[in-house]
């Protein structure tokens, strides 16, 4: 039985004990013993951007931020792009619509995306 008072920091050193001499006995083979990394899958959507109704001019895909990780980061777009704003865009019919709103603090989208969505934006460069 388990003594669920006991912390777990003991169990986690014996552990890694263990892992770093069986990896010590066993240089050249590979096995399960070895270290893991634990990789989570970060949320992301394609962008098809558009210059004035002209393009797409790039495809690209980029990672949502956030607290629940569903924002779009439409500062750093801007700031890449040369672009002063960007709207909501119909590809198939070419019209502008809504123009997409921003957090002007953290460069983030009001409207929440979902992970793997498609966002197709028409934007309005920089004059100098």
């Amino acid at each position: 039985m388990v003594d669920e008072n006991k912390p777990l920091l003991g169990e986690i050193e014996e552990e890694l004990t263990e892992l770093t001499a069986s990896a010590t006995a066993t240089v050249t083979a590979t096995s399960t013993n070895t270290a893991r990394h634990v990789r989570t899958k970060v949320p992301e959507v394609e962008i098809h951007l558009f210059r004035q109704g002209k393009g797409p001019i790039v495809v690209f895909r980029s990672a949502l931020g956030g607290w629940e990780q569903d924002q779009l980061e439409v500062g750093d777009i801007l700031e890449k792009h040369g672009l002063k704003s960007v709207f909501a865009f119909n590809h198939q019919s070419r019209v502008r619509g809504v123009p997409v709103r921003f957090n002007p603090r953290n460069g983030r989208s009001i409207l929440t995306y979902r992970d793997g969505a498609v966002v197709y934006l028409d934007g309005e460069p920089k004059v100098c």
